[in-house]
């Protein structure tokens, strides 16, 4: 979590006085968030006169000495939650983004705080959380409904799958990495070049979408969020991703608690009813493989840097443990 420096809570207060007008205007009760794509905060908006935004909202700063792009770009992420703002998809209200110095010295945004949980931290009956897992899965079907191309200016170009397949090359390709846990990932990725579809449906793609990255209250999903790596690209990646999660014949057994109030078949069934478009069976099963084979090649890069000493985070240690199982898998799921 990122501590609260005395910098931050002094740009939040003049960020707050410009934005709103308002000279008395106080920021307080700053509280750090979780978060891998910057620091972020809760804090509470006292302001004088009417109208948003003011009460508890979220403050999210791009990491320090980073490259602003890809994850880090926050105001790309802002720009993306406002562009859905007039969709059914749930996100929260932005109120305020930039990159004015004077605040933080990087990128900013500020949104709505939403008093909400996640599936993985409810005590509500499983039944319960099958009704709000059915109900995020219809949210993905209508984010794959709204319209790309007035949006584009938000998300970027389209992004193709033989981009992909060449970044996860670069990844992929290196002495350094650990032959016991790339295993069968070689020969996964000839296979997936060999079936790749040929003119998949293209939208809006969230990029991580999984339960982890939903908001709910007690009947509805409310806000997806961390929409670091979304794109204009094939909608059955984010259908392939939440599949591949709860897909337990990926994984190995370890002490990690993964929630699955659905099995792959149900999230598959359930997003081909919400949909007001055709869902192919055999291009669901590739992106299935095709998310298996990403997910398992970045664990094998990340393990190499945490291996290294590059990047220190032993959680990739026992997320390994799956990766050839991952490959294995795909590999089923191709036939």
């Amino acid at each position: 979590m990122a501590a609260i420096s005395d910098a931050t809570a002094a740009g939040l207060n003049a960020l707050a006085r410009a934005k709103t007008g308002d000279p008395g205007a106080r920021a307080h009760s700053l509280e750090p968030l979780p978060g891998h794509a910057g620091f972020s905060y809760s804090f509470i908006l006292d302001r004088s006169g009417a109208g948003a935004p003011a009460g508890k909202l979220v403050l999210r700063i791009a990491p320090p000495g980073v490259k602003i792009a890809g994850p880090a770009d926050i105001m790309r992420q802002a720009r993306i939650m406002a562009s859905l703002a007039d969709t059914p998809v749930p996100v929260p209200a932005v109120y305020w983004y930039g990159d004015e110095p004077e605040f933080f010295g990087r990128p900013y945004f500020v949104v709505q705080f939403l008093e909400s949980f996640k599936l993985g931290e409810s005590t509500l009956p499983p039944e319960h959380l099958s009704r709000l897992a059915h109900k995020a899965i219809a949210t993905l079907a209508a984010l794959h409904d709204v319209p790309w191309e007035p949006r584009r200016a938000a998300f970027g170009d389209p992004f193709p799958l033989s981009e992909e397949m060449k970044r996860l090359d670069y990844l992929l390709d290196r002495p350094t990495l650990d032959p016991a846990v790339v295993a069968r990932a070689p020969e996964l990725r000839a296979r997936l070049r060999q079936s790749l579809p040929a003119s998949p449906r293209i939208g809006c793609v969230h990029g991580d979408f999984q339960f982890s990255n939903i908001l709910f209250d007690e009947t509805r999903p409310i806000a997806l969020i961390d929409w670091e790596i979304a794109l204009i690209g094939p909608t059955l990646l984010d259908l392939g991703w939440i599949c591949f999660f709860a897909d337990p014949a990926s994984w190995v057994e370890t002490g990690e608690r993964r929630v699955r109030p659905l099995s792959a078949e149900e999230i598959v069934a359930a997003y081909a009813a919400a949909a007001r478009f055709p869902v192919a069976a055999d291009e669901v099963r590739w992106f299935r493989a095709f998310a298996g084979y990403r997910f398992g090649v970045i664990t094998c890069f990340n393990l190499m840097l945490h291996r290294r000493g590059k990047r220190d985070d032993p959680h990739w240690e026992e997320v390994a443990l799956s990766a050839p199982r991952m490959f294995g898998r795909a590999l089923e799921l191709l036939g």
